[in-house]
């Protein structure tokens, strides 16, 4: 060990720092300035627009356990500060908040300054949905240019010293990190260009309750809007500053006495005090509030002369700047009282109302600043309008603090005890099921006694279907699905099943395919049984791409299959895959139709209600007997009312935990 640390030379390094202040910034021809298309570019700029197409893209819905997803609000679609997890859904309360912070731009001109801003970022989201700021970790992440060039050290070593004063200042340790040097090119003139020096910083915060969880979206108009943190003028190196061509000014500087907001906010949030809270950042104030709604479709009155302390700052100060440390809070006006007095001594002003009006709009004093439209925040924000769900939905008083309820094996959500079966229910894994313990999940919350059990274990003989009541084949990306959806498992269950598994379906016992699962059957032949050669499958979406978004579902109330019973007003649900869409030719959709053999279909035609471009809306269809089901979406992850995207609004009920409690109706 003496000499790992004392016997190797030590490289020695030239570092060049330079100056961290800049030189005051160009001012802009009043003549020019014009805040309301200021907003609509600044929202429509690649780094703060919206992120959907991406987001959907990948499957965040697995396990069962997102309090808080990355997008949202009404159209659930608003951007979240970050994800909450539970990993132990139905069980425990305590949760996981997983944000960032990133913000490259500052480093140009100072990044000491830039660091600061990254790490307060990525801690601020985490305390916005309602994590602990003092247990809260984080994670660097460095991608920058060579470092033996003198002015790359200089801004790495700034960076790195700045990492050790924030860590301590916010008391996050780093947990973890890692780096990616010599990020450069040489020109054609041999001159070296590096990346901007950037630094991520990935943030893992503690719950303690994730009943106390709060999103972004603006909730009930009425409410107040508050601002914690102070607005200075740091327009330096802004995306406002940058989109102008604007030089010089001050970056955001690192906060003073960050925790004591951050915890004064998370006992607000832990005493129910706050509807909605939003990190401000890129884009500054004006494009939090836009954002805020633009998720909830709400307006809001915002008046200039009160977010600030300083009556000097000029008005595109107030609107752009992106000084560090702020947070957007609405309440309710009743606990204004106790607001104030939890942040006596801290910045907090309140700066405007939410309204019913569909319109953003910005007072100086009694003269209007902008007044914008919702609906053109947001096409400018993610190029088109989102539909809100509202087929058949429930909605109570937003309550963001609603309690989420633990709950035991043999219960319902509302802790109503029902009829417990030691008939055991099988849900077959095959390499690559990613979903098999969110439906055991859900078949324990229904009373149900399952058993996870590897294909291979049938094929030794280890365990046999007829030794089960119901049976489940769940979803996940069975054999990577390298010869398409569901083939290989469906060649593998008849194949090497095929006996058992056409006794135990003419058996009349319940069978549930859930989306890869359900792939399984149809193109094993079990939906909708009865035709050769096949003439149903399930292919590619129509948009040409994995998808992960939650749709609305409508039960066939001419279906006598036991799987429907109670289902009068449908289900909510999310769907995650990329080949959901049912086909068939038009003798077997007139069969379909004449038996009623379609059990559930999406509500709504188009795009993204119909989010797979599946025939005749098809989101599930019965075999004739009615015991087998199968269906693309999860109702496996939405057996619990907080798992529900619009949770935070008051939406409950329509769960898919139904179908789980009928199945085991038949075999208890």
């Amino acid at each position: 060990l003496e000499f790992l640390h004392e016997g190797i030379p030590q490289r020695q390094l030239k570092a060049i720092v330079g100056e961290r202040y800049a030189s005051p910034l160009t001012p802009r021809d009043p003549r020019e300035v014009d805040p309301e298309l200021d907003l609509l570019n600044l929202l429509a700029h690649p780094n703060i627009r919206s992120r959907e197409k991406i987001i959907r893209l990948f499957d965040h819905e697995i396990k069962g356990g997102t309090a808080v997803r990355p997008l949202v609000g009404a159209a659930n679609h608003g951007p979240s500060d970050a994800a909450v997890i539970i990993p132990n859904p139905g069980k425990s309360q305590k949760a996981l908040a997983i944000s960032n912070g990133i913000c490259p731009q500052f480093g140009l001109s100072d990044p000491y300054a830039m660091t600061w801003a990254a790490i307060d970022e990525a801690v601020r989201n985490a305390v916005c949905v309602g994590a602990d700021p003092d247990q809260i970790a984080i994670l660097d992440n460095f991608c920058w240019g060579n470092p033996t060039l003198p002015d790359r050290m200089g801004s790495l070593l700034e960076t790195s010293r700045a990492c050790y004063d924030a860590a301590m200042a916010y008391g996050t340790p780093f947990v973890s990190g890692k780096d990616s040097l010599y990020n450069e090119y040489t020109d054609e003139d041999g001159n070296k260009h590096a990346i901007p020096g950037t630094l991520l910083i990935s943030a893992i915060g503690i719950l303690p309750d994730a009943t106390k969880t709060v999103t972004m979206d603006f909730k009930q108009a009425g409410n107040l809007v508050y601002l914690l943190g102070e607005t200075r003028d740091e327009l330096g190196q802004s995306h406002y500053a940058l989109m102008h061509g604007l030089e010089g000014g001050i970056v955001p500087q690192p906060v003073k006495n960050p925790l004591e907001r951050y915890r004064a906010l998370h006992q607000a949030i832990q005493e129910g005090l706050v509807q909605s809270a939003h990190d401000c950042s890129e884009g500054g104030l004006a494009v939090a509030l836009s954002e805020m709604c633009l998720a909830g479709r709400l307006g809001m009155n915002w008046q200039l002369l009160g977010d600030n302390q300083d009556p000097k700052l000029e008005t595109q100060t107030i609107l752009f700047s992106e000084t560090a440390g702020r947070i957007v809070l609405e309440i309710r006006p009743e606990h204004q009282a106790q607001l104030e007095t939890l942040f006596a001594g801290i910045s907090l002003i309140q700066i405007g109302l939410v309204t019913t009006e569909s319109e953003f709009i910005v007072y100086w004093g009694a003269d209007e600043v902008l007044q914008t439209p919702i609906d053109v925040l947001e096409l400018a924000w993610r190029d088109e309008i989102a539909q809100i769900p509202t087929v058949g939905a429930r909605h109570a008083s937003p309550n963001t603090n609603t309690q989420l309820p633990v709950v035991k094996a043999g219960q319902t959500q509302g802790s109503v005890p029902t009829s417990t079966t030691k008939t055991k229910t099988i849900i077959i894994h095959a390499n690559g099921t990613n979903r098999d313990h969110d439906a055991a999940l859900a078949v324990e919350i229904a009373g149900g006694n399952p058993e996870i059990v590897h294909l291979n274990q049938l094929f030794a003989g280890e365990r046999k279907l007829e030794d089960y009541g119901f049976l489940i084949v769940p979803g996940g990306f069975s054999y990577g699905d390298d010869l398409g959806a569901g083939v290989m498992w469906a060649l593998a269950l008849r194949e090497g099943l095929g006996e058992q598994l056409e006794n135990f379906v003419s058996s009349g016992k319940p069978v549930l395919g859930i989306c890869n699962g359900f792939q399984t059957l149809v193109k094993a032949g079990v939906l909708p049984g009865g035709f050769e050669p096949r003439t149903s499958t399930l292919t590619y979406n129509a948009q040409g791409h994995f998808e992960c978004r939650w749709v609305t579902l409508e039960a066939n109330q001419n279906s006598s299959s036991f799987w429907l019973a109670g289902l009068e007003d449908g289900m909510d649900t999310p769907i995650a895959h990329g080949e959901g869409r049912f086909l068939c030719d038009e003798a077997t959709l007139a069969h379909f139709e004449t038996n009623n053999l379609v059990a559930l279909r999406y509500v709504g035609e188009e795009y993204p209600a119909n989010p797979n471009g599946s025939l005749s809306r098809i989101a599930g269809i019965t075999n004739a007997a009615g015991n087998v089901l199968g269906l693309m979406p999860h109702p496996e992850n939405h057996i619990f009312d907080w798992q529900h995207p619009r949770y935070h609004r008051g939406e409950r009920g329509r769960s898919g935990l139904k179908l789980f409690q009928n199945a085991l109706k038949q075999i208890s």
